[in-house]
This record gives C-alpha cells, structure tokens and sequence, in this order.
C-alpha cells in the first residue's frame, strides 16, 4: 500500500463509513441525464459497472440485484468494508458482483476491464491530491466509449464558510487518539461556538448552517466529514479544468434541475447568461457563486464525445421517456374550469401552474401511477379522455401542451425521469414487495437498516418491515399480514410499543399493519403481483 493512502485505511477500518444506496448515482439516473442532453449510453439492464470507494457496496449490490445480467465490481481501501460487503454478497447468493480490497493509487486500470458506467461517490473530495488524480485516470482509463462517469465532490464557495467550523473542530478534537473522542471534542467545539460567537458574524451564520448536521448526524458522518484528515473542496470550473487534462469532458449533473439558473431566479439567469452566452461551465461556476453551492454531482464522458453534446432536451428524447411525479393541487382538488391551480411535488420546494384542464389532467395520470411511472403518450391519453367540455382543446394542441409539461416538470426537478419504466406501485388487496427489495431485507444483519427501492433510494426497515416484508410475495392478505403481526407480537419477535397495551395484541397488530401499509404506499418497493 502507498505511505499517503495508510492514515486513510486506517480511519476507515476504524470506524466504517455507513454505505447505502444514491438515488442520483445509479446507473438507471446516468443513462436517463445523458440520453436528455443527446449522448446514448450502455444498456443499463446488462451493465458493467464498476464503483470507486465502494465501502461495504450499500450503494453497488442493490444493482447487482436489479440486474441479474450485469457485472458489477467495486473497489475500496478498506479491508473491514470490503469483508462486510462480501459478507452480504454470500448471504444474498449473487454471483454478477465482486468487491476489491485495493488502494487507488496502486490499481491496474488494465486488470478491471472496461465499464460503461462508473461511480466514484464520496471519494474525490476526501482524499489526497494524487489519489484524486488516481480517481480521473481510472475513469479515462476503464469508461467504455459510450460511458457515463459520476463524481461527487464538495465545493466553494460553499465550504468557504463550513471550513470555519471544521477547522475548529479540528483544532480541540482532531489530536484524539480515537474517532469517537474526535467527534465528541469537535461537538462540544461547536457547542462553545454556538454560545460565544459574536451574533452577526461570519463564525456564527457558520455554526448556525452546520450545527443541525454534526449535532444529530451519525457519528461515522461527521467523523469521515469533517474531521478526516483530507477534505478538499474545489471550484467547480477547477473540477472541470483537471478532468480536461485527463482526456474527459462535462456532461452535466445527476440533478439537471441544479444547472439552470432559471430555477434560482429568472433575473439571474437573464443576467449570466447575457453575460456568459453559452458557456455553460462559466454559467454554473457563476451561479455556484449567488447559491453558495457546497456540493456537486457531476457527470463525465470522453472528452471526444463533447462534439455531441446538446444542453437543451430534445423532445423527440423526452417521448421515449418514463417520468414520476408526486403532484397535488396547493387548493385541493384538481379543477376542470379553466381556472389557475399550482401543483407541488413534495418534499420540493418548486411549483408549476396549470389552467387548461387537459393539463390538469395528465398532471393527474402521473399522480394516479405514482411512485411508479407513466410515458409522455400515457399522459396525453389520459389527458383527452378526461379533459371535459369546458376548455376542452384539439389534440394537436394538447400534444403540444403536454411536451411543455414534461420539459418545465423535468428541467425544474420536479419529475423523475427513466429510459424504462419503473414498475412501482400503490398497495393492492395482496401487496407484493419487489422481489429484489425481499431479498436485501431477509440479508440485513444489525446495524444496517437500508434497502435500495427500485428508484435506486435508500429506505430505512423499522422491525415491522423486516418481519413482513419477507413474507409480502402476494401470498398474504392485509388480514394475514395482522394475523403474522399479532403472533409475532405474542412470542416477543415483534417489540410492542412502549404505550401499547399487554392485552391488546390484535388492535396493535392492526394499527401497525396499517400504518406500514401507508408507508409503503410510496417507498417504491411494492408491485403488481405477477401475470397483472
């Protein structure tokens, strides 16, 4: 191993860092975003993909297990993660994944092979400078012609001020001999600084930004992210510059939505681009400065493959497209009058309006299949069926209506967006859980409690979830999943709630089975049950 990389072993072997799943750096995500700006990509369904810094492959196996015709390889440092991820490997019986225990800076980019899509998440920013290099020249090395590469990083001028804080954590706790002593005097730093800062400063607004996130955040995270020796964040048009010098070229970012100015403020984006014109790197850097951006989430592809690149949808794309969305009217029930409605799509903060009840309409056929998803031609199906009589338009118009909906929903973030669809959905008389999510629930050993949903996101199993969703194969009804709860509670493998009743089993088991239910609803982990 090289002398730089053994501090950085040593940390991780100490204390892991918790691995799960990346909605945006799945395989399913790159393809769609290259495929929006005119660059087409490996069949996602019999990729090969290979992940840089895979922990213990919380992030990589759920791929593995989605695809069973693809080839999945990850790589990392530490030998404590890497026999974990093994671990889980051998209890889930999959044979398309393996897990290298490798230093960077030693691998042999000949002896991995060539991938379509590679992911390097959580690695750049918190290793030295050469391993850093080490990072870019595996990517131009191993990314197939066609390849997609992610690469997340923190970034100024964001970190500017979360510098302030780290530095002082790192100055009362960084000489500890422990991780966990680390954390502890680092947290009660910040505690000093909460209660003497001078309100008003620089100092403050820092501690105020990054308290949240230390005081309640996992202990590996705030370890790994702000006491770990090596924390270097850059300049985005920096990143871009030494990607450049590896022979690769900008795509974009796994969240489009975050390349648009237009979706911070209609005055910025007239002014940078007036200013900028279609220098897209100079746009985002410049709008990384109004936002204060602390984190990136880019794509990369060889430099040779830039020529092509489009960053504007073509519609004829967005037609082959499946989208997502969660939308509501902020009024309550849609309307077909005519009328102005806002829609949201929670958590995001965005909005989009809507008069034409056609409109409406397909904004509710993507409401009615959520968290599952539905095609452009699906939509405005839907939408001239149901559009009504009193503003009731052509279909030309319509078509034309609805290819605006998909751009705004898809460039402001608010819909998700697949080459294929996405087969969740809501919960059915005998609710089935997609097999692979089964089968990363019955391999789950404490302390981990994540599962990957099919949009590639992390989902955390309570105890009622690792009970019974083993058993969801649509063999059980919602009855039969109560009567497995009740008996269950009765010989103790089910914990009762603290204010539950002793004598009270069925009501509880009811009550809990509900409420999972609702839960489950929009996991994006149950399905149609087989031959529907």
């Amino acid at each position: 191993m090289n002398p730089v990389n053994q501090d950085t072993r040593a940390r991780y072997d100490d204390m892991p860092y918790s691995s799960y799943a990346y909605q945006y750096s799945a395989p399913e995500q790159l393809a769609a975003v290259a495929s929006l700006f005119g660059l087409p990509s490996g069949q996602v369904s019999t990729a090969r993909v290979l992940e840089l810094g895979c922990g213990s492959g919380g992030n990589l196996i759920p791929i593995a297990l989605r695809y069973p015709q693809a080839r999945v390889v990850g790589v990392d440092i530490s030998g404590v993660q890497i026999a974990e991820g093994k671990a889980s490997i051998d209890r889930l019986g999959i044979g398309n994944a393996s897990l290298i225990e490798a230093d960077l800076l030693d691998l042999d980019a000949d002896s991995l092979g060539e991938f379509d899509y590679i992911i390097a998440h959580g690695v750049y920013s918190w290793v030295p400078a050469e391993v850093q290099d080490a990072v870019l020249r595996l990517i131009a090395r191993c990314l197939a012609a066609d390849g997609v590469a992610y690469v997340s990083y923190n970034t100024y001028p964001g970190w500017k001020t979360k510098e302030i804080v780290r530095d002082a954590m790192l100055m009362h706790g960084g000489a500890r001999p422990t991780v966990d002593e680390q954390v502890g005097y680092g947290r009660s730093m910040l505690n000093f600084l909460k209660q003497t800062a001078l309100p008003g400063g620089l100092t403050a607004a820092a501690v105020d930004e990054c308290m949240p996130s230390i005081m309640n955040g996992p202990t590996d995270y705030v370890a790994h992210e702000y006491l770990a020796p090596n924390n270097r964040p850059c300049y985005f048009h920096e990143f871009v510059e030494r990607t450049g010098r590896h022979g690769l070229a900008y795509l974009g970012e796994a969240q489009p939505s975050t390349m648009l100015p237009s979706n911070y403020s209609q005055e910025l984006s007239q002014q940078l681009y007036g200013a900028l014109g279609g220098d897209q790197v100079r746009v985002e850097q410049y709008l990384d400065f109004a936002v204060s951006r602390v984190f990136r989430q880019t794509l990369l592809v060889h430099a040779k493959r830039a020529e092509d690149l489009r960053w504007e949808l073509d519609r004829a794309t967005l037609h082959r497209m499946h989208f997502a969305a969660n939308l509501s009217a902020t009024d309550g029930p849609i309307r077909l009058d005519g009328q102005h409605q806002e829609f949201v799509a929670l958590p995001n903060t965005a909005s989009i309006g809507a008069s034409l009840s056609g409109i409406k309409q397909a904004i509710d056929a993507l409401a009615r299949a959520w968290p599952g998803t539905v095609t452009r031609d699906d939509m405005l199906r839907h939408a001239m069926l149901t559009q009504g009589d009193k503003d009731a338009v052509s279909p030309e118009i319509l078509s034309e209506a609805v290819d605006e909906l998909c751009e705004r929903l898809t460039l402001r973030g608010m819909a998700q967006v697949r080459l294929a669809a996405v087969e969740a959905t809501g919960v059915g008389d005998r609710p089935v859980v997609d097999p692979a999510v089964r089968r990363q629930v019955v391999a789950l050993v404490p302390p981990r409690r994540h599962v990957a949903n099919l949009w590639h996101d992390s989902i955390e199993m309570g105890d009622i979830d690792r009970l019974l969703i083993p058993l969801m194969d649509g063999s059980l009804d919602r009855d039969g999943l109560v009567a497995a709860a009740a008996a269950a509670l009765r010989e103790g493998r089910l914990p009762a709630l603290p204010q539950a009743a002793a004598d009270d089993t069925e009501s509880q088991a009811e009550a809990r089975v509900a409420e999972m239910l609702q839960r489950l609803a929009g996991a994006a982990i149950l399905v149609r049950p087989a031959g529907q």
